[in-house]
Formats: C-alpha cells, structure tokens, sequence
C-alpha cells in the first residue's frame, strides 16, 4: 500500500523530540516495518489550532487525487488534529476507502472496519488533544495578565522601541537608539498640522526610517497605527484595557493628545487639492464665498493662487503669492522689541508659571486622593463580580473606565513630580522666535514657512484682490508693544510706560504674556 507521511510542528522552536526531522525519523521507519511505500512526505510548521490549515488540506487534496487506497501516516493524534473540524471530512474518506489513518505513537489504525472502541480512543485524543490546546491558552493568558498588571509588555515591542535584556537577563522593552527619534519626530511633525499623514510617510523615507525586520520603509496604514498607539506616552492598550509600563516614554500625552486632534480633524489646515510643495497651500480662502484658492505655477516660475469651487463668485481672481508674502512680511516686521522689553516679559512669563505651579503640593494631593478614590471603587467593583452582583461585561466596561482615569491621574502626579527645568528655555525659544520672526521667514525654506505661518497667523483671506489677513492674538498684541519707544529702568516701569504711551495695546500686556506663556509650553510648534 502507498503511504503518505504528515509531519507537523506548531511553531518552529519545536521542542526536542517533537521536531520534524524527529518525527520523519520514525515515521519512515514504521513505514519500512508495515512494508508500506512512501510516495510523499508532507512537513510543514503550522498551528491546527487556529487558521485555514493551508498545509494540511494540501496533503488531503494530494490523497484525494489518488486512485488507491492510500495510508495516512502520522505521529500522534494532536499531530494530525485538535479539534473536530476536520473529523466529518476524514471519516467520509474513510468510508469511501480513499484512506487509512496510521497513528504510530498511538497505536491505532483507522479504516472502514474499525471497532467502535477504536473510533472513540481516536476521539478521545482529539478532546485531549483539545483540552490541552485550551490550557496552553489560559495559561498563556493568566502569564499575560500578570505581566500587565506589573508592567510589562508580553509581546513584541512596537516600531521606535526593542525588546531587550536587562543586567540581571531579565526581558525589557528599550528605546530604539535609531528608530525612537524618528517616530517621535513623526508625532511632532504632524501634531502640527502642516503635514497629511501622506506626506510625512514619504518624508520619513527620506529620514531613513525603516521596519527592522523587512527592512521596507513604513506605510500608511503603520503610520495611522503609530498615531493611535498609547505605548509610546506610557500606556498599554490590550484586549480593550489601559495598562500603564514602566518602560520609557518617547513622548509626552500632551504631545499625543495634539496629534490626536489633527487626526480627527478638530485641527487640520492641510488640503487634499495639491500636493506641491507651495507656502499658502490649504490655507487662503475667498473672504465673500469661502472657496478655498489653490496655488499653481505659471510658466515654471511665478506662483498664483485661484480658486477652487465654481460657485460663480464674482469676488473670487487670481493673485500672485508675492501679493501675500508681502502682507505676511509687512506683519511679521511689526513684531520687534528691544531686548530690555525681551527681558521684562521673559521675568513677566517666568512669574506667571510660578504662579500657575507653585502650589504644586495642593494639587498632587489632589490626584493622589482622586486617584486612591479609583483604585478603591476598582476593588469595590471586583468584590461586586465575584459576589455575582455584576455582570461580567459590565465589570469589563466600568473597570476600562477606572483604568483609563487611573492613567490620567498617574500622568499627572508623575508629571507634578518631575522638576520642569525647561521652562527657561522654552520661554526664550519663544521670545527669540517672536522677536526675529521676520528674519526667521525670510531665510527659511517653504516647510518652515508655512510652520510659521501656522503659529503667527489666525486666517488667511481674500477680498477680491486684496490680502485681509489676521494674526493670532498674542501675536498681534506683540506687534503693537513693540510701539513704544520710550523705556523706562524695570520691568514694572516698562509696562507702566507700555501703558502710557500705548495704551490700547498695553491695557492687555497681562494677556499677551499669557498667551505668551500658552506657547511656551508647546516650544515642539516652534
């Protein structure tokens, strides 16, 4: 009789003595004592657990094209099947007398006459088979759950991060020292609006940003993922719940939260009608009929802008950019103080942060109780599931709720914690940018142009041919201090020239240094 051999492994780190040289090994040498002839040998890694079983139907479709009877020869039961998808199927070929069933390590044959003692051992080892599949899961996930719980992560790190060993052998997640600053400088690039997600995929092509195992550069569909992945600001998300790590943070939730909104579209000033590099691109509109003006190139060197939508508006023309650049430029230079007025906001926006943070003791007491509260209605709602009071997927959706507003809370009292040392920096970053923000335009290229003109300007419109164009407001309350001359030894006497000799702007100096200040504590925008 004609024999065909299936050998069959789950995963490729097989133990010993399971391998699939170790099963043709024997497999070959039963054949050789029951004088039965090899014609194929079918080895393959493949779960019979989950899936479509590829590899196994191939080997039965080969059976089925055969003439004779032909003997199926495998290892044990569990080599061959763990659940009873595929017994109706076998016993039909059975039956046919297209095949016979040799389990070597089990003892049995199957074929037509079989006893019916013989069909139920057959049957008992796929439910053992079966029960012992099931227990690897649980036990697998009782092993997952646990790690959640302390912090680590029970599979493979995402791209920007390593799964690593730490001194003592133990297993760690680490920052990819190539990869994690270009994941974060993705989130920073987008979460300023400027970008489609398009577009800063082939920018970080040009960064060199690669997956590590394919080494194939990173797609959209990865990006969006990245995007939407809580791992990177310090939170797991797994099987519908939030679990805070203790692995490094690659950026801040701030940071996340921000990239989260232009996503969603709650921020976004991007548009989909051109994808050339032009510094007005999505964002001027006909101030008459709301159409956006689209910037195209005219003879390959001069740019214009036109609208988009025929909506007949008698408003709407044709401009150059120059045209805007000059009004963009005539703004930007209205920004300008000395660097005694520098000095005097750089103190005002210093105290507005002590003032803001200084009672930073009240405020981590604050969540430390709110956050005892959580755990505490965590624990009530777990003696509520076990009692059987609740419902279990009621607990699964109240506890996500406690999981999630624990992670906010730990956010907050970790962020409490840490000494901000960067606040001096950031606010001279700020002023540095406000007070050279024409220089800065005027020397960059188009992607940092239009950066700027996303942190300076509020809107962007046309009335017919002519430029209507309005500042944020802190950047507008800049341009008008900048009017007064006449300055005074000290900060308080500054402000208090500031509102003598321009007193409609300086009536919100208050308000401009905290705008100001708002900016400062986004210093990734500039």
């Amino acid at each position: 009789m004609k024999a065909v051999i299936l050998a069959r492994v789950s995963t490729e780190m097989q133990e010993d003595g399971f391998s699939l040289e170790a099963q043709l090994d024997r497999l070959r040498k039963y054949c050789s004592i029951k004088g039965l002839e090899i014609v194929k040998e079918f080895t393959f890694v493949e779960s019979s657990f989950h899936g479509k079983r590829k590899k196994f139907y191939e080997a039965i479709d080969y059976i089925k094209k055969q003439r004779k009877l032909t003997a199926l020869v495998v290892d044990t039961v569990d080599r061959l099947q763990r659940t009873f998808n595929e017994f109706p199927m076998l016993c039909k070929l059975i039956q046919q007398e297209k095949l016979i069933i040799h389990f070597f390590k089990d003892g049995m044959v199957i074929d037509k006459n079989s006893k019916s003692s013989v069909l139920a051992m057959w049957q008992f080892g796929i439910v053992s088979a079966n029960m012992y599949a099931y227990s690897i899961r649980d036990n697998v996930k009782r092993s997952e759950e646990r790690m959640l719980n302390e912090g680590f992560l029970p599979g493979p790190a995402p791209i920007g991060y390593l799964n690593d060993k730490n001194q003592d052998g133990k297993k760690t997640v680490i920052i990819d020292p190539d990869r994690g600053p270009l994941i974060k400088k993705l989130f920073e690039e987008y979460a300023t609006g400027l970008f489609s997600m398009d577009e800063l995929v082939k920018k970080s092509k040009g960064w060199g940003l690669r997956n590590r195992k394919s080494g194939n550069p990173i797609t959209k569909a990865q990006f969006a993922n990245i995007l939407q992945n809580p791992f990177y600001y310090g939170v797991m998300f797994y099987n519908q719940n939030y679990f805070p790590h203790r692995y490094e943070k690659l950026i801040s939730k701030e940071l996340f939260d921000k990239c989260t909104e232009v996503r969603t579209g709650k921020f976004k000033r991007t548009s989909k009608h051109t994808k050339e590099p032009y510094i007005f691109r999505g964002l001027v509109r006909c101030k008459h009929c709301g159409c956006l003006l689209s910037p195209y190139t005219k003879k390959d060197k001069y740019v214009y802008l036109r609208h988009t939508d025929l909506k007949n508006c008698e408003h709407c023309n044709n401009v150059s950019e120059k045209v805007l650049l000059k009004e963009v430029e005539k703004s930007l230079s209205s920004i300008h103080f000395d660097d005694d007025l520098k000095v005097a906001l750089a103190v005002r926006l210093k105290k507005l942060y002590e003032t803001k943070h200084g009672n930073t003791y009240y405020q981590l007491e604050k969540n430390r109780t709110a956050l005892a509260d959580v755990e505490e209605n965590q624990k009530k709602l777990l003696d509520l599931l076990i009692a059987g009071t609740v419902p279990a997927e009621v607990y699964r959706s109240k506890n996500a709720e406690y999981e999630s507003a624990k992670i906010e809370l730990q956010a907050k009292i970790e962020k409490l914690q840490t000494p901000d040392t960067s606040v001096e920096r950031a606010i001279d970053k700020v002023l540095n940018f406000s007070q050279n923000s024409f220089a800065i335009f005027k020397s960059s290229q188009i992607e940092e142009k239009r950066r700027i003109l996303n942190i300076v300007f509020a809107n962007f419109f046309m009335d017919g041919k002519n430029p209507v164009i309005s500042m944020r407001k802190n950047f507008s309350l800049l341009s008008n201090l900048g009017g007064c001359q006449d300055w005074c030894p000290g900060e308080d006497s500054n402000f208090h020239c500031l509102r003598q000799h321009a007193p409609e702007a300086c009536a919100s100096t208050n308000f401009a240094t905290r705008a100001l200040f708002r900016i400062s504590l986004y210093p990734n925008l500039l």
